[in-house]
């Protein structure tokens, strides 16, 4: 009991810690800090699950890997994700030109590029949302749906779950917390109504729950990574896991708000 005390009081630490840091960074930091911010969690995240891969025994192209994940948020002050992409799978393929390599060829491409993609792409639309008119008050939505939802899902989880959601993949997650993150999520999409009131309310409903969905899906693919290379955490951020552990949930909601953004009137 003292143990699970010690883990949740670490837990709620460094969470507060992150929600002061990612408060400054969205709404007081220059652009350049912004992007540096993301540049962290874009090579820490592919850090941590590069490491995740070679502890399967898979041979990875870690260092291009992340001299890629470093470019793909940079693209925000112009459209080139797809030269950054289209470089870094040629920049690969002459990498394992090298007969030593050979071997290794279609994995270890397919492992970095899924890398470059899941992690860093992914994340690096966080930059571009921050760009946009308006856009910091978006990453502000963004970010809150996906982390109030996972901060509901876990202390409901923790007084009410019973049922198991998906046992082999992730042993504590329970149908009671997953409802309850994604009740979560949904209403702090309808209340954003206040910040938000440009938007028109049907938008707010269907983004709450498509991000009460994907965000949950996010969660439990990255446990489906960890599980199969046998670890617990991607890191060691106590109470927290690792970075990945952190903006596993965030991944697949932050190009769907981009996108949506792009294609709205209703920034």
């Amino acid at each position: 009991m003292i143990a699970k005390g010690t883990q949740l009081a670490k837990r709620l630490i460094w969470s507060f810690a992150l929600v002061g840091i990612c408060a400054y960074t969205i709404f007081l930091s220059p652009a350049w800090f912004f992007l540096l911010v993301v540049e962290a969690f874009v090579l820490t995240g592919l850090w941590e699950y590069f490491n995740l891969a070679e502890k399967k025994g898979f041979f990875v192209n870690r260092y291009l890997g992340l001299l890629f994940g470093m470019l793909l948020p940079i693209p925000y002050y112009f459209p080139g994700d797809a030269i950054v992409i289209t470089t870094s799978v040629l920049c690969i393929f002459i990498f394992n030109f090298h007969k030593s390599l050979k071997e290794h060829a279609i994995v270890s491409t397919a492992i970095t590029l899924f890398g470059l993609i899941y992690v860093a792409w992914f994340f690096s639309f966080l930059a571009k949302i921050h760009a946009l008119p308006n856009g910091a008050v978006w990453v502000f939505y963004t970010v809150l749906l996906t982390k109030g939802g996972d901060a509901a899902a876990y202390f409901v989880g923790k007084k009410y779950g019973a049922n198991k959601l998906v046992r082999h993949i992730s042993p504590n997650k329970s149908i009671e917390g997953a409802i309850g993150g994604f009740v979560a999520t949904f209403l702090l999409s309808l209340l954003s109504v206040i910040y938000l009131p440009q938007v028109p309310f049907w938008h707010l409903i269907m983004l709450g729950i498509v991000i009460g969905v994907v965000s949950q899906l996010g969660d439990l693919s990255e446990s489906l990574l960890k599980r199969d290379a046998g670890v617990k955490d991607s890191g060691s951020i106590p109470g927290l896991g690792g970075v990945l552990d952190i903006i596993d949930s965030l991944l697949f909601p932050i190009p769907i708000v981009y996108y949506y953004l792009i294609v709205s009137t209703a920034i």
